[in-house]
This record gives C-alpha cells, structure tokens and sequence, in this order.
C-alpha cells in the first residue's frame, strides 16, 4: 500500500454525506445495567457524488480512481464545506506544548491575538505530522498573546511534540487521509457524453 497524492476534485462535488464511525461496545447486565465503553478510534467516512462530468474531463479522475486499486492505496481528499469551513485562511496556530497519545487538548500559540473565535466547535484541524484529522468541540480563544487551548475528538492516535521551528496546524483546507470503502468502482457512462460518479470513502489511520 502507499500514498498516492490528492483524490482530484477539479469537477467539484454536487452532495457530500458526511459520517463520524464510533464503534461503542455495550453490555447489558442482568439487572439492566448497560455498560458502555470504545476501544477503538473515531474516524471519518462519507459519500461524495460528483456532477455529470464530460468524459474528457472525468478521465484524469477514472485514472486516479484505478491507482487507488480499490482500498490499497490511500490519498488526501479535501472534503467541499468541512475541510473548508474556517474563514481565517491567514490565521497561523502552533502546537505551544507537547500533548500525549490519548490527549483531547492541545496548547497552541496563534498570530490571531484577542480573537474570541479562533476556531469554532465543529471544524476539524490536522496536527502537524499527523494524517488523522480531529473534530474541535468547543469554541477556541487567545488572548493578547496569542495563547489558547483547542479542545477535540477523539483522542490524539499519537503524540503532539512542541516544535521550536513552529510548524503550524492546518485549519483550512483540511485533507483527510483516506481510502476508497469499495473494491468495485462503477461509472455511469451516458449517451450525451457526460459520465456520472459517486464515491464512498474512509478515514485510513
């Protein structure tokens, strides 16, 4: 398996269904009592429909598509709205302090001083040297220095280390690392010359 680059999205996307997977085990006791508890990591999965693409144009898509063979290799997908949601594309926020696997916080120093929404509860950011993306739970603020403290889900999969050189977090244009959930690709070949398309993905960790 290997990474083979951006899912390209030149044609756009018509509709994304857009899906948290967490798997949740529950027993039940025999006096009712139902415990719950997870092992396992949140993760992302949606469905993204293209619109009628001409052939011409969908080629280059069929042709990444077959790279992909099915789930073995997996690509960075930038996912239309939610990637894409934070407005403050000149903003840059550093990881400020190390953060352990498990953590659901992280320290951060940002260059958007005094600002009350920095990040908002439900935008998704990616750590630096991470492929997993997280989802922000509450509203994030600094104050005039710059400092805050970003709150998300689920748990970091691996450690976040302070970084002297000040690598920054993405927050905008988001890519999630996946992989196609099917092994059998269909393509809706029409007699007008226009091909339509639709794809399920997943988080790959």
């Amino acid at each position: 398996m290997a990474y083979i680059g951006y899912f390209p999205i030149t044609a756009g996307f018509r509709a994304v269904r857009f899906r948290q997977k967490t798997i949740t085990k529950k027993t039940e006791t025999a006096s009712g009592r139902v415990i719950r508890a997870t092992n396992a990591v949140t993760k992302w999965t949606g469905t993204l429909s293209f619109p009628p693409v001409a052939y011409d144009d969908f080629l280059a898509i069929q042709a990444f598509v077959a790279r992909c063979q099915g789930a073995l290799n997996e690509f960075d997908l930038i996912m239309p709205e939610i990637s894409t949601h934070n407005p403050h594309t000149d903003q840059l926020t550093y990881v400020s302090a190390d953060a352990s696997a498990g953590s659901t916080s992280v320290s951060i120093t940002s260059d958007q001083i005094n600002k009350s929404n920095l990040l908002k509860a439900g935008d998704v950011i990616r750590f630096p040297n991470h492929s997993k993306v997280y989802m922000v739970t509450e509203d994030v603020e600094t104050d005039g220095a710059g400092a805050g403290t970003i709150q998300f889900t689920p748990g970091l999969v691996t450690a976040v280390n302070y970084d002297s050189a000040g690598e920054t977090i993405i927050v905008k244009d988001v890519p999630f690392r996946m992989i196609l959930s099917n092994d059998i690709q269909e393509y809706g070949y029409r007699n007008d010359g226009y091909v339509e398309y639709e794809i399920d993905v997943e988080e790959v960790i």
